[in-house]
């Protein structure tokens, strides 16, 4: 189940006593917004809290020991796992490869990479045993050394490395580039802390979402590339007749909304107590339209991780996988398309906690044969599948 990064609740740890000491590395005057974040979200909880700058190596240290409470910002680190519980993710980062045309890039025999002393990036090269040839102080000496083929390599965020190649007056085509992962960042919380202050972790994560930053929407190549991959097979979808008909025909029945309301909180009751599937779930999942969505969806191996067909109201016709709503008219997916002038909507990047997957929803109109708009399909695509996708 993904969830999007934004909830409208205070969250209170009413159980909890005593200052968290939280190791950070992040300068307070840096463009880097986790100390703003970290902020909000101690206030949300009503949490006291300490900050003590240091670098991210001795952090761990000091979390592993006992002698602080956590440390942000944080990648997922198997050598953590073991002490300490990453947070749900104060922001993401998108992870490239970068290396000159000269090269045959970062799967080739020798290569020489390089980093920047003290990133995530050089703690993830080091985790995975690659050697690293310079480590620097900042992103434009590193992109200056890739340019000037002192190195033959880095990893680094997208933005953060086309808007240093650009201020560097680099030109684009200087640089081959390959998708590689979304890296969530987040606090790593002691397991001891986390034993002492029962709840502490899931409140934590709630206000995460409060005080989440701008919503993590991708570049526009990487959306031309989900395109280009899907957008075809996705409009024929739409274009079947088994699906037309079950949405003319639920669109014909003119459920009033406060009926679909009510259908809606009904399906939410029973899925939060636990049942697998709501009763108007079961059913909507025994239709002839839901089994075509599974398969279609089946026959992506994983890429796509759940289809959608909704009526007019954005009312669920058809399901591949439960939803965690009945009515979807209220959300972004339907209204960005339905009744509106674009042909397809892609919706920011969604994090599910427990999977570590990232998920976006690709959705377009369903049409009639008088090209009117009678419903919306919507389908989640799992992101890094498909920016991984040859």
């Amino acid at each position: 189940m993904f969830l999007a990064l934004s909830l409208s609740t205070l969250i209170v740890i009413s159980d909890v006593g005593g200052a968290v000491l939280l190791g950070t590395n992040v300068p307070a005057n840096s463009a880097n917004t986790s100390h703003q974040q970290i902020n909000c979200i101690m206030q949300q909880t009503q949490q006291p809290y300490k900050l003590l700058p240091m670098p991210w190596r001795r952090a761990k240290q000091e979390v592993k020991i006992g002698r602080i409470d956590g440390y942000f910002t944080a990648i997922p680190n198997d050598e953590m796992n073991d002490h300490a519980t990453l947070s749900a993710p104060l922001f993401l980062e998108n992870w490239y490869w970068f290396w000159h045309p000269r090269h045959s890039g970062p799967d080739s025999g020798k290569v020489r990479y390089g980093a920047i002393l003290g990133s995530h990036q050089a703690d993830w090269f080091n985790s995975q045993h690659y050697k690293l040839e310079v480590e620097v102080s900042d992103i434009a000496q590193l992109v200056q050394l890739l340019a000037i083929g002192r190195i033959d390599a880095v990893l680094a965020d997208l933005e953060e490395f086309t808007h240093t190649a650009s201020r560097l007056k680099l030109p684009a085509d200087q640089f081959e580039q390959r998708f590689f992962r979304y890296v969530p960042l987040g606090v790593y919380f002691s397991q001891l802390r986390l034993q002492q202050k029962p709840g502490f972790m899931r409140h934590f994560n709630a206000a995460v979402h409060l005080c989440a930053s701008a919503p993590f929407a991708l570049a526009q190549s990487e959306q031309q590339q989900i395109l280009t991959l899907l957008l075809g097979s996705v409009q024929q979808l739409a274009r079947d007749r088994t699906l037309l008909d079950a949405v003319q025909q639920q669109n014909r029945a003119a459920l009033t909304l406060a009926h679909i309301r009510q259908q809606d909180a009904l399906w939410q009751q029973e899925l939060q107590q636990g049942q697998n599937k709501s009763d108007l779930a079961h059913q909507l999942l025994q239709t002839k339209a839901s089994a075509q969505l599974r398969q279609w969806q089946d026959s992506y191996n994983g890429l796509v991780t759940e289809v959608i067909l909704m009526d007019n109201q954005g009312a669920n016709v058809a399901i591949s996988e439960i939803t965690t709503d009945y009515w979807q008219g209220d959300e972004t997916p339907f209204l960005s398309v339905f009744g509106q002038q674009s042909d397809y909507f892609i919706d920011v990047v969604e994090y599910d906690q427990s999977t570590r997957r990232f998920q976006v929803k690709l959705s377009i109109p369903l049409v009639d044969a008088q090209r009117r708009h009678i419903g919306a399909l919507s389908i989640g695509v799992d992101v890094e599948r498909a920016l991984s996708a040859n």
